[in-house]
C-alpha cells in the first residue's frame, strides 16, 4: 500500500507542511533568471498554486479498477470542448429567426473549419451522453452513491439533467426544420402541466405561437443559464471528490489476512490524502491498496480523453453536423423526429392517450427521475457487491431495460426498421 503522511486535520496532528511538494518556481529552467524567475516566485507566494498542483497530482486513488475511474475525467474533457466548439460557434452564430440559419449556412459553406466545428459540438454532446450514462452506471454498480458520497450522486444526477436540457436547447438553434418543429414539440410540453403549464409555454415561447422570442429564450438558456447551472454542479461534484475520494467499487476493500480488524487498523494508520474518508465506516474509509493520482492514473485519463477527442475530431471532419432546409411553418409534409437520447420519452408519448400526455410526461417521468435522485436515501444497506443489492439490481435493471425497449420501438416506428 502506498505510504503517505496522514493528513493532520483527519488526525488531529500537529499540521506540517507536506515533504517534497516542490512549487512553481522549480518548473523554471535554471537558465532563466531575473525577473521571469522572480516572478512565478511572487505569484507562487501570493496564490499557493505549486500547494493546489501538489493536491492535484498527488491525492491517492485505489489501485484496481483505474480504467473505470476514467469515466468521470472524460466528462468533464468533453464538457470543456463543449464550451470551446460553442464559443467558436458563436462568432458566427446570429439569433435571429432571419439569419439564424444563414450565419450556420455560411459556417458549412465558406468558413474553412465551420464545418468541422459544428460536426464537433455535435459529436461532442452525443459522446458526452454516453459517456456520462457509462459513468452513473459505473457508479451505481460499484455502489460509490452510499454513505458518504450521497450527494456526489445527487450532483451528479442534476449535471446529468442539466447536460440534456442543454442538448434539446442547443437543437433548437440552427432555426432549420428540424429546430424548428423540435422547438414547437419542446415548448409544447410544459402545457401539459396543470394549472401553471399555459403560463410556463406562453414564458417560453414569448408568445402563443413559436417565433423570435422563442429563439431568443432558447439562445439565453443555452449559453447563460444552463452553462452556468452546469458550471456549479461541476464545482460541487469536484470538491466532494475531494472531500470523500474515489470509491471505486467493493474489489478495493476485501481484507486479505486472518486478521481483519487489524488490517483495517494498519490501513487507518497509514491512510494518504483525502483517505480515511469522512463519515464512511471503517471498512470502507481507505482502500486496500493505493497508488498516487500522478503518473498511475493521470495515464489512463490521458488516454481515455485522447481516444474520445480524436474520435469526436474524426467523426465531427467525416460527417459533420446536420443542416436541413430553413423553417417553414407553412409545410405539411414534414414529420420532426427527435435525437436518440430523447427517443425513450418520444415513443412514451405515444402509448398515452392526448389527454393523458401530461400524466406520462410528468408523472411516470416525474417519478423515474425522482427514484435516481432519491437512490441513495432509499437504499441504506451497508453492502457494496451488486449481486448483494438485488433490492436495487433488479429496478435498475428494469428501468434500463424499458429505457432500451422504448428507444427500439421508437427507431422501428420512425425509421421502419
Amino acid at each position: 500500500m502506498s505510504q503517505r503522511t496522514v493528513d493532520p486535520e483527519r488526525s488531529g496532528a500537529a499540521p506540517t507542511e507536506p515533504e517534497d511538494e516542490g512549487d512553481l518556481i522549480g518548473l523554471v529552467p535554471q537558465q532563466v533568471v531575473g525577473p521571469v524567475r522572480q516572478g512565478v516566485a511572487w505569484l507562487d507566494d501570493r496564490a499557493g498554486f505549486s500547494h493546489l498542483l501538489h493536491r492535484v497530482l498527488y491525492e491517492a486513488v485505489p489501485r484496481q479498477g483505474g480504467w473505470a475511474y476514467t469515466l468521470g475525467s472524460a466528462t468533464l474533457v468533453l464538457i470543456l470542448i463543449q464550451f470551446f466548439s460553442g464559443i467558436f460557434l458563436l462568432l458566427d452564430y446570429v439569433p435571429s429567426v432571419s439569419q439564424a440559419y444563414s450565419s450556420l449556412d455560411f459556417l458549412k459553406t465558406s468558413d474553412p473549419f465551420g464545418a468541422w466545428m459544428r460536426g464537433i459540438h455535435l459529436w461532442g454532446s452525443y459522446t458526452l451522453m454516453f459517456i456520462i450514462g457509462a459513468h452513473a452506471l459505473r457508479t451505481f454498480i460499484s455502489a460509490s452513491y452510499k454513505k458518504p458520497r450521497e450527494l456526489n450522486w445527487v450532483t451528479g444526477v442534476f449535471l446529468f439533467f442539466i447536460v440534456l436540457g442543454m442538448a434539446i436547447t442547443g437543437a433548437m438553434l440552427p432555426w432549420d426544420q428540424a429546430s424548428y418543429w423540435t422547438t414547437t414539440v419542446v415548448t409544447n410540453i410544459p402545457h401539459y402541466i396543470p394549472g401553471i403549464g399555459n403560463g410556463i409555454r406562453t414564458l417560453w415561447r414569448g408568445g402563443n405561437f413559436v417565433g423570435q422570442a422563442t429563439l431568443t429564450r432558447s439562445f439565453a438558456l443555452h449559453i447563460w443559464v444552463l452553462p452556468v447551472i452546469l458550471l456549479g454542479l461541476i464545482g460541487a461534484h469536484i470538491h466532494l471528490l475531494w472531500r470523500h475520494g474515489e470509491h471505486g467499487s467493493w474489489v478495493n476493500y476485501r481484507t486479505r489476512s486472518a486478521d481483519p480488524g487489524g488490517e483495517i487498523a494498519e490501513r487507518l494508520r497509514n491512510a494518504a490524502a483525502p483517505y480515511p474518508t469522512r463519515g464512511s465506516d471503517p471498512v470502507y474509509s481507505v482502500p486496500s491498496d493505493t497508488v498516487d493520482f500522478f503518473p498511475t492514473q493521470l495515464f489512463k485519463d490521458t488516454v481515455v480523453s485522447a481516444v474520445l477527442v480524436i474520435f469526436i475530431g474524426v467523426m465531427g471532419l467525416i460527417s459533420g453536423a446536420p443542416l436541413d432546409g430553413p423553417a417553414n411553418a407553412a409545410t405539411l409534409t414534414y414529420v420532426p423526429t427527435p435525437e436518440w437520447f430523447y427517443l425513450p420519452l418520444d415513443q412514451l408519448l405515444v402509448f398515452f392517450p392526448l389527454g393523458l400526455v401530461g400524466f406520462g410526461v410528468f408523472v411516470v417521468v416525474g417519478i423515474a427521475a425522482t427514484l435516481v435522485i432519491a437512490l441513495p436515501f432509499i437504499d441504506r444497506s451497508p453492502e457494496r457487491h451488486p449481486i448483494r443489492r438485488p433490492d436495487v439490481l433488479i429496478p435498475a435493471l428494469f428501468l434500463i431495460g424499458s429505457v432500451i425497449y422504448l428507444a427500439m420501438l421508437g427507431v422501428n416506428r420512425l425509421y421502419n426498421l
